[in-house]
Protein backbone atom coordinates (compact mmCIF):
# COMPACT_ATOMS: atom_id res chain seq x y z
CA UNK A 1 0.00 0.00 0.00
CA UNK A 2 1.08 3.74 -0.97
CA UNK A 3 2.43 5.58 2.18
CA UNK A 4 -0.05 8.54 3.22
CA UNK A 5 2.04 10.77 5.09
CA UNK A 6 6.20 11.23 4.21
CA UNK A 7 8.24 13.19 7.12
CA UNK A 8 10.86 14.96 4.95
CA UNK A 9 14.04 16.69 6.43
CA UNK A 10 17.37 17.82 6.20
CA UNK A 11 19.54 18.08 8.94
CA UNK A 12 23.26 18.54 10.36
CA UNK A 13 24.74 18.08 13.64
CA UNK A 14 22.03 17.44 15.37
CA UNK A 15 22.41 14.66 17.57
CA UNK A 16 20.74 16.31 20.80
CA UNK A 17 17.62 17.11 19.31
CA UNK A 18 17.40 14.80 16.87
CA UNK A 19 15.85 11.97 18.76
CA UNK A 20 13.31 14.46 20.47
CA UNK A 21 11.80 14.97 16.89
CA UNK A 22 12.08 11.41 15.30
CA UNK A 23 10.42 10.11 18.23
CA UNK A 24 7.19 12.35 18.08
CA UNK A 25 6.27 10.40 14.60
CA UNK A 26 7.51 7.37 14.48
CA UNK A 27 4.61 5.09 13.91
CA UNK A 28 2.09 8.16 12.91
CA UNK A 29 4.10 9.27 9.83
CA UNK A 30 4.34 6.55 7.36
CA UNK A 31 7.96 6.98 5.82
CA UNK A 32 10.76 8.84 7.09
CA UNK A 33 13.49 10.82 4.35
CA UNK A 34 16.32 12.40 5.79
CA UNK A 35 18.83 13.98 4.04
CA UNK A 36 22.19 14.89 5.94
CA UNK A 37 24.24 17.83 4.81
CA UNK A 38 27.39 16.65 6.34
CA UNK A 39 27.23 15.43 10.04
CA UNK A 40 30.38 15.01 12.19
CA UNK A 41 28.36 13.97 15.15
CA UNK A 42 26.46 11.35 16.06
CA UNK A 43 23.29 12.56 13.63
CA UNK A 44 23.24 9.84 11.28
CA UNK A 45 23.65 7.12 14.05
CA UNK A 46 20.53 8.29 15.31
CA UNK A 47 18.88 9.15 12.09
CA UNK A 48 19.51 5.11 11.14
CA UNK A 49 17.55 3.65 14.05
CA UNK A 50 14.29 5.34 12.89
CA UNK A 51 14.44 4.75 9.17
CA UNK A 52 16.73 3.17 6.43
CA UNK A 53 15.32 6.21 3.79
CA UNK A 54 19.05 8.57 4.93
CA UNK A 55 20.88 10.33 2.28
CA UNK A 56 24.26 12.24 1.90
CA UNK A 57 23.39 15.26 0.10
CA UNK A 58 26.57 17.95 -0.78
CA UNK A 59 25.11 21.62 0.63
CA UNK A 60 24.58 24.28 -1.94
CA UNK A 61 23.82 27.14 0.41
CA UNK A 62 20.52 27.02 -0.41
CA UNK A 63 17.25 25.28 1.88
CA UNK A 64 15.03 24.79 -1.13
CA UNK A 65 17.64 23.00 -3.06
CA UNK A 66 17.86 20.53 0.31
CA UNK A 67 14.29 20.37 0.79
CA UNK A 68 13.00 19.44 -2.76
CA UNK A 69 15.74 16.91 -2.96
CA UNK A 70 14.32 15.34 0.37
CA UNK A 71 10.81 15.51 -1.40
CA UNK A 72 12.00 13.94 -4.37
CA UNK A 73 12.68 10.53 -1.85
CA UNK A 74 9.02 10.80 -0.82
CA UNK A 75 6.22 8.49 -1.71
CA UNK A 76 3.46 9.40 0.52
CA UNK A 77 0.49 11.03 -0.73
CA UNK A 78 0.86 13.97 1.62
CA UNK A 79 4.52 15.56 2.42
CA UNK A 80 5.41 17.00 6.22
CA UNK A 81 8.34 18.69 6.62
CA UNK A 82 10.41 19.50 10.12
CA UNK A 83 13.42 20.72 11.65
CA UNK A 84 15.48 18.49 13.78
CA UNK A 85 15.24 21.04 16.62
CA UNK A 86 11.25 20.57 16.42
CA UNK A 87 8.31 17.68 17.59
CA UNK A 88 5.01 17.30 18.05
CA UNK A 89 2.86 16.18 20.85
CA UNK A 90 1.92 12.73 19.19
CA UNK A 91 -1.54 12.08 20.27
CA UNK A 92 -2.76 15.57 18.44
CA UNK A 93 -0.46 14.35 16.06
CA UNK A 94 -2.52 11.51 15.53
CA UNK A 95 -5.90 13.20 15.08
CA UNK A 96 -4.60 15.09 12.56
CA UNK A 97 -3.51 12.60 10.36
CA UNK A 98 -6.37 11.18 10.59
CA UNK A 99 -8.30 13.88 9.78
CA UNK A 100 -6.07 14.22 6.38
CA UNK A 101 -6.74 11.02 5.59
CA UNK A 102 -10.88 10.82 6.25
CA UNK A 103 -11.68 14.13 5.31
CA UNK A 104 -11.91 15.71 1.71
CA UNK A 105 -9.85 18.87 1.17
CA UNK A 106 -9.58 21.37 -1.08
CA UNK A 107 -6.11 22.18 -0.01
CA UNK A 108 -2.98 21.04 -1.40
CA UNK A 109 -0.52 22.94 1.14
CA UNK A 110 -1.41 23.41 4.60
CA UNK A 111 0.53 25.65 7.41
CA UNK A 112 0.65 24.58 10.98
CA UNK A 113 1.18 26.57 14.02
CA UNK A 114 4.93 27.06 15.45
CA UNK A 115 5.08 27.47 19.51
CA UNK A 116 8.79 28.76 19.56
CA UNK A 117 10.43 28.34 23.06
CA UNK A 118 12.26 31.61 23.98
CA UNK A 119 15.17 32.53 26.08
CA UNK A 120 17.98 30.80 28.34
CA UNK A 121 14.98 28.44 29.59
CA UNK A 122 12.26 28.37 27.50
CA UNK A 123 9.36 30.28 29.28
CA UNK A 124 9.22 32.59 26.93
CA UNK A 125 6.88 31.67 23.83
CA UNK A 126 6.14 33.17 20.20
CA UNK A 127 4.11 31.99 17.57
CA UNK A 128 4.20 31.78 14.07
CA UNK A 129 2.40 30.10 11.49
CA UNK A 130 4.31 28.37 8.26
CA UNK A 131 3.31 26.01 5.55
CA UNK A 132 4.82 22.87 6.29
CA UNK A 133 2.20 20.19 4.54
CA UNK A 134 1.24 20.13 0.61
CA UNK A 135 0.32 17.30 -1.99
CA UNK A 136 3.39 15.06 -3.41
CA UNK A 137 1.81 15.63 -6.53
CA UNK A 138 5.49 16.92 -8.26
CA UNK A 139 4.11 20.36 -9.24
CA UNK A 140 4.66 22.08 -5.44
CA UNK A 141 7.79 22.83 -4.75
CA UNK A 142 10.19 25.20 -2.44
CA UNK A 143 12.14 28.17 -3.76
CA UNK A 144 14.10 30.87 -2.09
CA UNK A 145 17.60 29.96 -0.45
CA UNK A 146 16.51 30.65 3.05
CA UNK A 147 13.43 31.16 4.06
CA UNK A 148 11.84 28.67 1.89
CA UNK A 149 8.25 29.13 0.54
CA UNK A 150 5.80 26.59 -0.92
CA UNK A 151 4.69 27.24 -4.53
CA UNK A 152 2.67 25.38 -7.19
CA UNK A 153 4.60 25.36 -10.29
CA UNK A 154 1.56 26.43 -12.23
CA UNK A 155 0.66 29.04 -9.50
CA UNK A 156 -2.54 27.01 -8.06
CA UNK A 157 -1.86 27.18 -4.70
CA UNK A 158 -4.77 26.61 -2.13
CA UNK A 159 -3.59 26.99 1.08
CA UNK A 160 -5.21 25.99 4.32
CA UNK A 161 -4.69 25.76 8.47
CA UNK A 162 -3.75 22.80 9.65
CA UNK A 163 -4.89 21.60 12.83
CA UNK A 164 -1.74 21.02 14.51
CA UNK A 165 0.85 22.46 16.60
CA UNK A 166 4.77 21.91 16.36
CA UNK A 167 7.18 22.80 19.29
CA UNK A 168 10.10 24.47 18.42
CA UNK A 169 13.37 24.81 21.04
CA UNK A 170 15.67 25.99 18.37
CA UNK A 171 15.60 29.98 19.71
CA UNK A 172 16.60 29.15 23.21
CA UNK A 173 20.09 30.98 23.74
CA UNK A 174 21.81 28.66 24.10
CA UNK A 175 21.11 26.70 20.70
CA UNK A 176 20.63 29.62 18.58
CA UNK A 177 24.34 30.66 19.76
CA UNK A 178 25.62 27.19 19.25
CA UNK A 179 24.45 27.04 16.02
CA UNK A 180 25.20 30.49 15.08
CA UNK A 181 22.00 30.23 13.00
CA UNK A 182 21.59 34.49 12.24
CA UNK A 183 25.30 34.56 10.97
CA UNK A 184 24.55 31.98 8.58
CA UNK A 185 21.36 33.23 7.77
CA UNK A 186 22.57 37.11 7.38
CA UNK A 187 25.51 35.07 4.80
CA UNK A 188 22.58 33.78 2.56
CA UNK A 189 20.07 36.62 3.03
CA UNK A 190 23.08 39.31 1.88
CA UNK A 191 23.64 36.70 -1.40
CA UNK A 192 20.39 37.72 -2.88
CA UNK A 193 21.13 40.65 -5.69
CA UNK A 194 17.64 40.91 -5.92
CA UNK A 195 15.71 41.00 -2.56
CA UNK A 196 11.91 41.35 -1.90
CA UNK A 197 10.29 43.18 1.22
CA UNK A 198 10.34 40.11 3.11
CA UNK A 199 14.16 39.80 2.41
CA UNK A 200 14.24 43.39 4.81
CA UNK A 201 11.65 41.65 7.10
CA UNK A 202 14.06 38.66 7.95
CA UNK A 203 17.43 40.75 7.58
CA UNK A 204 15.79 42.74 10.96
CA UNK A 205 14.68 39.28 12.60
CA UNK A 206 18.64 38.11 12.35
CA UNK A 207 20.10 41.88 13.07
CA UNK A 208 17.59 41.73 16.14
CA UNK A 209 19.04 38.48 16.95
CA UNK A 210 22.45 39.62 17.15
CA UNK A 211 21.68 42.46 19.31
CA UNK A 212 22.57 45.28 16.59
CA UNK A 213 18.97 47.04 17.22
CA UNK A 214 19.75 50.02 14.95
CA UNK A 215 20.12 47.81 12.00
CA UNK A 216 17.05 45.78 12.43
CA UNK A 217 15.00 48.82 13.01
CA UNK A 218 16.45 50.10 9.56
CA UNK A 219 15.85 46.88 7.65
CA UNK A 220 11.70 46.46 9.59
CA UNK A 221 11.05 49.91 8.03
CA UNK A 222 12.41 49.45 4.67
CA UNK A 223 10.45 45.99 4.11
CA UNK A 224 7.42 47.68 5.44
CA UNK A 225 7.72 50.70 2.94
CA UNK A 226 8.63 48.00 -0.05
CA UNK A 227 5.39 46.08 1.08
CA UNK A 228 2.98 45.59 -1.82
CA UNK A 229 0.15 44.96 1.05
CA UNK A 230 -1.12 44.86 4.42
CA UNK A 231 -2.31 41.57 3.98
CA UNK A 232 0.48 39.55 4.29
CA UNK A 233 0.73 37.42 7.22
CA UNK A 234 4.24 38.75 7.77
CA UNK A 235 3.35 42.66 7.99
CA UNK A 236 2.29 42.51 11.41
CA UNK A 237 4.60 40.09 12.82
CA UNK A 238 7.29 42.89 11.27
CA UNK A 239 5.43 45.46 13.28
CA UNK A 240 5.43 44.43 16.32
CA UNK A 241 9.05 43.42 16.47
CA UNK A 242 10.34 46.90 14.95
CA UNK A 243 8.31 48.00 18.48
CA UNK A 244 10.08 45.80 20.40
CA UNK A 245 13.44 46.82 19.00
CA UNK A 246 12.16 50.58 19.22
CA UNK A 247 11.20 49.46 22.86
CA UNK A 248 14.55 48.15 23.90
CA UNK A 249 16.31 51.35 22.39
CA UNK A 250 14.30 53.29 24.38
CA UNK A 251 12.97 55.22 21.25
CA UNK A 252 9.32 55.23 22.91
CA UNK A 253 7.54 58.30 21.21
CA UNK A 254 8.61 56.60 17.67
CA UNK A 255 7.10 52.92 19.12
CA UNK A 256 3.98 54.64 20.10
CA UNK A 257 3.74 56.48 16.72
CA UNK A 258 3.47 52.76 14.91
CA UNK A 259 1.28 51.52 17.63
CA UNK A 260 -1.38 53.55 17.59
CA UNK A 261 -2.21 53.40 13.37
CA UNK A 262 -1.61 49.34 14.03
CA UNK A 263 -4.55 48.87 16.49
CA UNK A 264 -6.52 50.25 14.41
CA UNK A 265 -5.55 48.34 11.25
CA UNK A 266 -5.34 44.73 12.94
CA UNK A 267 -8.20 45.70 15.79
CA UNK A 268 -8.45 41.83 16.73
CA UNK A 269 -4.71 41.02 17.58
CA UNK A 270 -3.70 41.72 21.28
CA UNK A 271 -0.16 42.21 20.75
CA UNK A 272 0.07 46.15 19.64
CA UNK A 273 -2.28 46.71 22.78
CA UNK A 274 0.06 44.73 24.90
CA UNK A 275 3.58 46.64 24.03
CA UNK A 276 1.33 49.80 24.29
CA UNK A 277 1.04 48.84 28.25
CA UNK A 278 4.92 47.45 28.03
CA UNK A 279 5.97 51.50 26.59
CA UNK A 280 4.09 53.10 29.15
CA UNK A 281 4.79 50.81 32.08
CA UNK A 282 8.59 51.38 31.00
CA UNK A 283 8.07 55.24 30.93
CA UNK A 284 6.53 54.83 34.86
CA UNK A 285 3.08 55.87 33.36
CA UNK A 286 1.58 53.20 35.77
CA UNK A 287 -2.30 54.77 35.86
CA UNK A 288 -2.27 54.16 31.43
CA UNK A 289 -0.21 50.86 31.74
CA UNK A 290 -3.03 49.29 34.26
CA UNK A 291 -5.88 50.93 32.36
CA UNK A 292 -4.35 48.93 29.37
CA UNK A 293 -4.13 45.63 30.99
CA UNK A 294 -7.07 45.81 32.70
CA UNK A 295 -8.45 46.16 28.87
CA UNK A 296 -6.97 43.20 27.80
CA UNK A 297 -8.26 40.92 30.64
CA UNK A 298 -11.65 42.19 30.27
CA UNK A 299 -11.59 41.79 26.54
CA UNK A 300 -9.55 38.11 26.28
CA UNK A 301 -12.32 36.32 24.85
CA UNK A 302 -12.28 38.51 21.77
CA UNK A 303 -8.56 38.88 20.98
CA UNK A 304 -6.63 36.84 18.92
CA UNK A 305 -2.85 36.88 19.21
CA UNK A 306 -0.21 37.34 16.08
CA UNK A 307 2.97 36.60 18.30
CA UNK A 308 2.31 34.95 22.00
CA UNK A 309 -0.59 33.54 23.69
CA UNK A 310 1.21 34.79 26.81
CA UNK A 311 -0.26 38.46 25.67
CA UNK A 312 -4.22 37.84 26.35
CA UNK A 313 -3.81 36.68 30.27
CA UNK A 314 -0.55 35.68 31.82
CA UNK A 315 1.61 38.86 31.56
CA UNK A 316 -1.04 40.98 31.74
CA UNK A 317 -1.35 39.56 35.12
CA UNK A 318 1.76 40.01 35.69
CA UNK A 319 2.31 43.18 34.56
CA UNK A 320 -0.29 44.67 37.24
CA UNK A 321 0.94 42.68 39.62
CA UNK A 322 4.26 45.01 39.49
CA UNK A 323 2.20 48.06 38.56
CA UNK A 324 -0.19 47.54 41.27
CA UNK A 325 2.19 46.88 43.88
CA UNK A 326 4.71 50.28 42.70
CA UNK A 327 1.43 52.20 43.10
CA UNK A 328 1.28 50.69 47.42
CA UNK A 329 -2.52 49.28 46.07
CA UNK A 330 -0.95 45.86 47.57
CA UNK A 331 -3.86 43.40 47.36
CA UNK A 332 -4.43 44.48 44.30
CA UNK A 333 -0.92 43.37 43.49
CA UNK A 334 -1.61 40.21 45.46
CA UNK A 335 -4.65 39.32 43.28
CA UNK A 336 -2.82 39.79 40.28
CA UNK A 337 0.20 37.73 41.32
CA UNK A 338 -2.07 35.02 42.26
CA UNK A 339 -3.90 34.87 38.40
CA UNK A 340 -0.63 35.13 37.08
CA UNK A 341 0.48 32.14 39.21
CA UNK A 342 -3.22 30.33 37.82
CA UNK A 343 -2.16 30.65 34.70
CA UNK A 344 1.71 29.16 35.09
CA UNK A 345 2.51 28.56 38.14
CA UNK A 346 6.21 27.57 37.09
CA UNK A 347 6.82 31.50 36.93
CA UNK A 348 9.47 31.75 40.05
CA UNK A 349 9.87 35.39 39.67
CA UNK A 350 6.67 35.67 40.13
CA UNK A 351 6.67 33.45 43.67
CA UNK A 352 9.06 35.34 44.63
CA UNK A 353 7.08 38.91 44.13
CA UNK A 354 4.38 37.40 45.86
CA UNK A 355 6.65 35.86 48.69
CA UNK A 356 8.43 39.21 49.23
CA UNK A 357 5.05 40.70 49.26
CA UNK A 358 3.55 38.68 51.94
CA UNK A 359 6.27 38.56 53.93
CA UNK A 360 6.18 42.58 53.98
CA UNK A 361 2.38 42.59 55.35
CA UNK A 362 1.96 39.06 57.15
CA UNK A 363 3.16 37.92 60.14
CA UNK A 364 6.04 34.81 59.92
CA UNK A 365 3.18 32.32 61.12
CA UNK A 366 1.11 33.70 58.17
CA UNK A 367 4.01 33.19 55.66
CA UNK A 368 4.99 29.40 56.51
CA UNK A 369 1.27 28.42 56.93
CA UNK A 370 1.21 29.96 53.27
CA UNK A 371 4.07 28.77 52.34
CA UNK A 372 3.25 24.99 53.39
CA UNK A 373 -0.81 25.32 52.21
CA UNK A 374 -0.53 27.29 48.95
CA UNK A 375 2.91 26.93 47.31
CA UNK A 376 3.99 22.97 48.29
CA UNK A 377 0.83 21.64 47.46
CA UNK A 378 1.36 22.87 43.61
CA UNK A 379 2.10 19.67 41.63
CA UNK A 380 5.55 21.40 39.90
CA UNK A 381 7.04 22.94 43.36
CA UNK A 382 9.30 20.64 45.31
CA UNK A 383 11.25 21.54 48.84
CA UNK A 384 14.24 22.31 46.00
CA UNK A 385 12.54 24.67 43.86
CA UNK A 386 11.29 26.55 46.99
CA UNK A 387 14.32 27.07 48.73
CA UNK A 388 15.56 28.13 44.96
CA UNK A 389 12.72 30.60 45.03
CA UNK A 390 13.64 31.88 48.89
CA UNK A 391 16.82 32.59 47.78
CA UNK A 392 16.01 34.76 46.00
CA UNK A 393 13.93 37.04 47.66
CA UNK A 394 14.98 40.31 48.98
CA UNK A 395 14.20 39.38 52.87
CA UNK A 396 17.10 38.13 55.10
CA UNK A 397 13.80 37.12 57.32
CA UNK A 398 12.43 35.20 54.52
CA UNK A 399 15.99 33.92 53.87
CA UNK A 400 16.30 32.22 57.25
CA UNK A 401 12.76 30.19 56.33
CA UNK A 402 14.95 27.73 54.70
CA UNK A 403 16.05 25.95 57.50
CA UNK A 404 12.22 24.70 57.82
CA UNK A 405 11.99 23.05 54.43
CA UNK A 406 16.38 21.79 54.73
CA UNK A 407 15.94 18.56 55.93
CA UNK A 408 13.65 17.61 53.19
CA UNK A 409 16.23 18.45 50.31
CA UNK A 410 17.01 15.01 47.86
CA UNK A 411 20.03 17.50 46.12
CA UNK A 412 23.70 16.76 44.77
CA UNK A 413 26.26 16.95 47.80
CA UNK A 414 27.63 19.93 46.36
CA UNK A 415 24.83 21.93 46.71
CA UNK A 416 24.05 21.06 49.61
CA UNK A 417 27.67 21.77 50.89
CA UNK A 418 27.03 25.40 48.62
CA UNK A 419 23.14 25.87 50.24
CA UNK A 420 25.10 25.51 53.70
CA UNK A 421 27.23 27.54 53.21
CA UNK A 422 24.77 30.41 52.39
CA UNK A 423 22.88 29.74 55.30
CA UNK A 424 25.90 30.44 57.40
CA UNK A 425 25.75 34.09 55.01
CA UNK A 426 22.55 34.62 55.81
CA UNK A 427 23.24 34.23 59.30
CA UNK A 428 26.33 36.24 59.41
CA UNK A 429 28.16 33.42 60.74
CA UNK A 430 31.69 34.32 59.08
CA UNK A 431 33.76 32.01 60.40
CA UNK A 432 31.99 28.48 60.11
CA UNK A 433 32.05 29.73 56.60
CA UNK A 434 35.81 30.26 56.66
CA UNK A 435 36.08 26.70 58.50
CA UNK A 436 34.34 25.10 55.61
CA UNK A 437 36.29 27.30 52.45
CA UNK A 438 39.71 26.60 54.31
CA UNK A 439 39.36 22.91 53.62
CA UNK A 440 38.47 23.60 49.65
CA UNK A 441 40.39 23.79 47.09
CA UNK A 442 40.45 26.42 44.69
CA UNK A 443 39.13 23.61 41.96
CA UNK A 444 36.28 22.57 44.64
CA UNK A 445 35.48 25.95 45.72
CA UNK A 446 34.85 26.77 42.68
CA UNK A 447 32.37 23.82 41.99
CA UNK A 448 30.54 25.58 45.18
CA UNK A 449 30.38 28.86 43.76
CA UNK A 450 28.93 27.57 40.32
CA UNK A 451 25.97 25.85 42.02
CA UNK A 452 25.13 29.71 42.36
CA UNK A 453 23.58 28.64 45.76
CA UNK A 454 26.63 29.92 47.67
CA UNK A 455 27.71 31.93 44.87
CA UNK A 456 30.27 34.46 43.42
CA UNK A 457 28.63 37.37 45.01
CA UNK A 458 28.20 35.64 48.48
CA UNK A 459 31.89 35.12 48.46
CA UNK A 460 32.66 38.79 47.71
CA UNK A 461 30.88 39.87 49.99
CA UNK A 462 32.22 37.30 52.44
CA UNK A 463 35.64 38.69 51.88
CA UNK A 464 34.81 42.16 52.40
CA UNK A 465 33.55 41.48 55.58
CA UNK A 466 36.52 39.32 56.98
CA UNK A 467 39.29 42.15 55.03
CA UNK A 468 41.70 39.18 54.47
CA UNK A 469 44.12 39.51 51.51
CA UNK A 470 44.01 35.78 51.23
CA UNK A 471 40.33 36.06 50.08
CA UNK A 472 40.73 38.33 48.12
CA UNK A 473 43.94 36.59 45.77
CA UNK A 474 41.88 33.54 45.58
CA UNK A 475 38.63 35.49 44.07
CA UNK A 476 41.47 36.41 41.46
CA UNK A 477 42.42 33.08 40.98
CA UNK A 478 39.13 31.09 40.75
CA UNK A 479 37.69 29.93 37.55
CA UNK A 480 35.83 33.32 36.53
CA UNK A 481 35.97 35.14 33.47
CA UNK A 482 37.65 38.56 32.94
CA UNK A 483 34.68 41.08 33.87
CA UNK A 484 34.44 39.30 37.30
CA UNK A 485 38.22 39.71 37.34
CA UNK A 486 38.15 43.28 36.77
CA UNK A 487 35.40 43.76 39.31
CA UNK A 488 37.38 42.46 42.07
CA UNK A 489 40.74 44.27 41.09
CA UNK A 490 38.04 47.76 41.35
CA UNK A 491 36.93 47.02 44.69
CA UNK A 492 39.30 45.81 46.41
CA UNK A 493 42.74 47.00 44.66
CA UNK A 494 41.47 50.44 43.38
CA UNK A 495 42.35 49.68 39.66
CA UNK A 496 39.59 52.05 38.93
CA UNK A 497 38.40 51.40 35.49
CA UNK A 498 34.91 51.79 33.15
CA UNK A 499 32.78 48.90 34.03
CA UNK A 500 30.64 46.72 31.06
CA UNK A 501 27.00 46.19 31.57
CA UNK A 502 27.61 42.90 32.67
CA UNK A 503 30.13 44.20 35.57
CA UNK A 504 27.77 46.76 36.32
CA UNK A 505 25.14 44.16 36.74
CA UNK A 506 27.35 42.33 39.25
CA UNK A 507 28.13 45.24 41.23
CA UNK A 508 24.40 45.98 41.44
CA UNK A 509 23.93 42.04 42.67
CA UNK A 510 26.60 42.66 45.37
CA UNK A 511 24.89 45.70 46.24
CA UNK A 512 21.41 44.68 46.75
CA UNK A 513 22.96 41.18 48.74
CA UNK A 514 24.85 42.98 50.92
CA UNK A 515 21.49 45.04 52.16
CA UNK A 516 19.64 41.72 52.17
CA UNK A 517 22.08 39.75 54.61
CA UNK A 518 23.07 42.84 56.87
CA UNK A 519 26.70 42.86 55.78
CA UNK A 520 27.54 46.39 57.14
CA UNK A 521 31.32 46.66 55.84
CA UNK A 522 29.98 45.44 52.35
CA UNK A 523 27.44 47.41 52.58
CA UNK A 524 29.38 50.43 53.02
CA UNK A 525 31.84 49.92 50.57
CA UNK A 526 29.60 49.38 47.53
CA UNK A 527 27.78 52.42 48.78
CA UNK A 528 31.31 54.69 48.38
CA UNK A 529 31.60 52.89 45.08
CA UNK A 530 29.02 53.41 43.72
CA UNK A 531 30.99 56.53 42.25
CA UNK A 532 32.16 53.99 39.38
CA UNK A 533 28.99 53.23 37.98
CA UNK A 534 28.11 55.12 35.23
CA UNK A 535 24.84 57.35 34.75
CA UNK A 536 22.75 54.02 33.66
CA UNK A 537 24.34 52.24 36.09
CA UNK A 538 23.27 54.71 38.75
CA UNK A 539 19.63 54.81 37.59
CA UNK A 540 19.36 51.22 37.58
CA UNK A 541 21.11 50.57 40.74
CA UNK A 542 18.35 53.32 42.17
CA UNK A 543 15.66 51.78 40.40
CA UNK A 544 16.35 48.15 41.81
CA UNK A 545 16.64 49.63 45.82
CA UNK A 546 13.53 51.41 45.38
CA UNK A 547 11.30 48.50 43.81
CA UNK A 548 12.56 46.03 46.48
CA UNK A 549 12.58 48.98 49.16
CA UNK A 550 16.18 48.22 49.80
CA UNK A 551 17.01 52.11 50.67
CA UNK A 552 19.73 54.09 49.16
Amino acid sequence: MKPFLSLCMIVKNEEKVLRRCLESVIGIVDEIIIIDTGSTDGTKEIANEFTSLVFDYKWEDDFSKGRNHAASKATGEWILVLDADEFVERESFKNFKNELKENLIDKNILAVKILNFLGIDGKETLLNYHERIYMNNGKIKYHRTIHEMLKHNDSLEKVGIANLQVYHSGYMTAEKREKNKSQRNLKLLNKKTHKEAIDYYFLGNEYSALGELSKAIDFYKKGYQLKNSITYEWVPKLLVRLIFCLHAEKRYTEALDIIIPSEEVFIELVDFKYLKGKIYQSQRKNKEAIKVFETILSQKDKLKTDSSIDYLEYLPHKHLGELYEKEKLYQDAVHHYSKTLSVNDSDDYTWTRLINLLAKHSSKEQLVEFLYKNILIKNKMSHTRLIKVLLNVPNNEVLKLINLFYKELDIPVIEKESLKLKMHLIGGQYSEIIEIINLKSVSELSRILHTDIFSIIDFIILTIEQNEEKYRTLLLNLNTDKSIKKLINTLFFNKSKKLSLIEESLFIGIYKRAIVVEAEKSTVLMKLKKEILSLDGKKELKRELREYDLGL
